[in-house]
């Protein structure tokens, strides 16, 4: 069977000034060792894939075998994004910028071979805001904070059934004071406010937050239809 081959798939979406330009980790980070590697079989069939992103970002912040409770704290504090792009490191720092995966065709099932460069990835280059407001409808202002990885964890383990259960699970956690009163805030609390300003919130946290979402051009050798590829930094990196 025919496998078409994307050379660089994520080249036309940067400056050919600003290759490589691959932003640095948000802590000191080393490659994976056999430690690391039996951590990712063990643990590869969680449904929590960010209990795993963050241990194993953790672990490789220490030395191998060292105790990582601390550095697991750091993590849990990231950004969602901060600790993705320190997932990104640490693959560089294990096997090197060239990757090479598959991606399969929506229409005809077929799958085709993708090689590019980490560092040819449209990778964002601006710390994450420390803070984010929200006007309120009664003229008041809520200020949050973006979620992070512990956030995100904690929101896996929490077996909410719907989207809007999952959404006052993070506003929660991000809003930090309403008006004048300051947090921390129960789910209970959140999940009293008008929808009106529940969606204003999610509407400021969402334009706060930095652009990850990777797609890759590609076309099918088999049916020639074009498509883009989703590019999962987690489950690339630790596949279930």
């Amino acid at each position: 069977m025919a496998v078409d081959r994307i050379e660089n798939p994520f080249r036309s979406t940067r400056a050919s000034s600003d290759r490589h330009a691959v932003p640095p980790a948000p802590l000191p980070l080393r490659g994976m060792t056999g430690h690391e590697e039996e951590i990712v079989e063990r643990y590869r069939a969680l449904p929590n894939t960010a209990t795993l992103c963050n241990e194993l970002v953790a672990r490789c912040a220490v030395a191998p075998g060292a105790d990582f409770t601390e550095a697991l704290s750091r993590v849990r504090g990231l950004t969602v994004v901060e600790r993705d792009l320190a997932l990104l490191a640490v693959r560089r720092l294990s096997l090197g910028d060239r990757v090479a995966m598959e991606v399969e065709c929506p229409a005809c099932r077929a799958r085709s071979a993708a090689d590019f460069r980490l560092s040819d990835l449209p990778l964002p280059t601006v710390a994450p805001p420390s803070e984010v407001r929200a006007s309120l409808t009664d003229a008041s202002v809520a200020v949050m904070r973006l979620p992070t990885a512990g956030d995100q964890e904690d929101l896996l383990d929490a077996g909410l059934q719907t989207d809007a259960e999952r959404r006052t699970f993070l506003l929660a956690r991000a809003l930090v004071r309403l008006g004048d009163r300051e947090g921390p805030f129960a789910v209970d609390a959140v999940r009293a406010l008008g929808v009106a300003d529940r969606k204003a919130m999610e509407a400021a946290l969402e334009a706060a937050l930095p652009d990850l979402d990777l797609g890759m051009e590609a076309a099918c050798a088999q049916c020639e239809h074009r498509f883009t590829a989703t590019f999962d930094v987690a489950a690339f990196f630790l596949p279930r």
